[in-house]
């Protein structure tokens, strides 16, 4: 098969990667044998960066992984590496920054032809070294598409640091919103300022109730999965299904599989009504726990717990939030099961939720809640959009096809 040619644009050159680059000594560190604590920050093979208490290098340097698969980074600065990092300067007419963006344009073609072995795969050094680039022949060029990246690249981590700074604070308001709750002037109750009393998970607001999963909710279903041999349960289905994995944390519109209205006759399946909150009771600690609302009927696989027709006035989003918030009581409950952690019904029934009796207080912690993850999925959105302006941005600066 003919190698496709490389269009190589005015002012450009190809050129290997091993001419472009200087080698880093080998570092004596094992990743095991890393203080993990200092001032210099320390590079290994996977996506974290830790820390150690002294420094190997100094300068703009590019760490690679050689173990596993490419990961690569870029630090300007003192630092420590591992035993399993490659680290590479640049050579004098090359700027660093820039030969960092050409290894994260080839990162995937890295990985895929120039780590091998059995096992664990490792980076073939003498063959990544010999790949050729196309790079401008100025430098200034260089810096001038590495400078137009890290614009994009700093916008992106001040994202990020804003997504998780109102993480932080959803978490925060979370946990004082559903445990302490809002008086009627807007403020978090305290102790200090109204009345509190014992309930079985501690001391409550005089004004909330404590009652267990089964005394809220008078429907505690779970469902089955249809025998997948029987092909007319799933053909030309009309009724959604919802599995473990489709457990959002929040609302369920769709699911990308159905069941067949012979699968409702012949099974007992049945479908549980809008505004059931659903509950991950099998999947280890990953699914365990999970939560969602169906904004749908839906059937429900045998994994899942769906609560519905409460007997006291309380807000499903209330209770979808106060689950979430509790997550971790469920691993109290948890037993093995084909050494998978799993949760029975008879846990979800006896599980306690503390509620405010006042159904517009439950509104007013809800609309709090939903506020802040609106603002936080908005951000999120952001980053999507801007993650794919770099992806393009990337293709296009570094093959030449967009000059700046």
């Amino acid at each position: 098969m003919e190698k496709e040619k490389i269009i190589i644009p005015k002012g450009w050159r190809k050129i290997t990667i091993g001419e472009c680059v200087v080698e880093r000594g080998k570092s004596p560190i094992k990743v095991d044998d890393a203080a993990n604590y200092g001032w210099y920050p320390f590079f290994t093979s996977g996506e974290a960066v830790l820390q150690h208490d002294c420094k190997l290098v100094d300068g703009e340097n590019i760490y690679l992984a050689t173990g596993g698969m490419a990961n690569v980074k870029y630090f300007n600065g003192e630092a420590a590496y591992s035993t399993d990092t490659y680290v590479l300067g640049a050579k004098e007419d090359i700027c660093p920054k820039f030969m960092f963006y050409i290894l994260l344009f080839l990162k995937q073609y890295i990985d895929i032809n120039y780590f091998q072995g059995s096992g664990l795969k490792h980076l073939q050094k003498k063959d990544f070294k010999r790949h050729e680039i196309i790079i401008p022949k100025s430098k200034d060029e260089q810096q001038r598409i590495a400078d137009a990246l890290s614009k994009l690249d700093d916008t992106l981590l001040q994202t990020q640091s804003l997504i998780d700074k109102y993480e932080l604070i959803k978490r925060g308001l979370m946990q004082d919103l559903l445990s302490r709750g809002i008086d009627s002037h807007g403020n978090v109750r305290r102790e200090k300022t109204h009345k509190f009393k014992d309930s079985p998970l501690g001391r409550i607001p005089e004004e909330w109730e404590c009652k267990t999963i089964k005394e809220i909710y008078s429907s505690i279903k779970s469902g089955i999965t249809p025998s997948r041999s029987v092909s007319r349960f799933f053909e030309s289905g009309i009724y959604p299904w919802t599995k473990t994995l489709d457990l959002n944390e929040g609302e369920i519109y769709k699911t990308d599989e159905y069941i067949s209205e012979f699968c409702m006759q012949n099974t007992p399946l049945k479908l549980q009504p809008e505004g059931s909150v659903l509950i991950a009771m099998y999947g280890g600690w990953i699914q365990i726990g999970r939560t969602a609302i169906l904004k749908m009927k839906s059937g429900i696989n045998q994994a899942i717990c769906a609560l519905s027709s409460p007997r006291f006035d309380i807000n499903p989003y209330y209770t979808l939030y106060y689950l979430q918030q509790n997550r971790l009581r469920w691993r109290r409950n948890a037993v093995s099961i084909r050494k998978d952690p799993n949760i029975t019904k008879k846990n979800v029934e006896e599980f306690y939720i503390s509620f405010p009796s006042s159904s517009e207080e439950q509104h007013l912690i809800v609309e709090a809640i939903q506020d802040i993850i609106t603002f936080k999925n908005k951000h999120s959105e952001q980053i999507k959009s801007l993650q794919n302006q770099k992806q393009g941005l990337l293709s296009d600066l570094i093959t030449g096809r967009v000059r700046i």
